[in-house]
């Protein structure tokens, strides 16, 4: 895989992640629950950053979202 194939998935996924959080804490706010409105203040607010570490962890991980890296077993 090209590197500019990795980094134009890792913005897909950065952008998927930041959106997936801030509709979860958009969600979570609104039930009127004390710690659901918490965490979904907390997602709403900081939605884009881990969205973004999201992106950089699937770039620098070589394109994969698996961890730990798993080694073959040795012959």
């Amino acid at each position: 895989m090209g590197l500019l194939a990795r980094i134009a998935l890792a913005v897909v996924v950065a952008i998927a992640v930041g959106l997936a959080c801030i509709l979860l804490g958009g969600i979570l706010g609104s039930l009127g629950v004390p710690p659901a409105e918490t965490v979904g203040h907390f997602l709403t607010a900081y939605g884009w950053v881990i969205g973004i570490l999201a992106g950089l962890w699937y770039f620098f991980s070589g394109g994969s979202i698996g961890w730990p890296r798993r080694t073959p077993p040795q012959a």
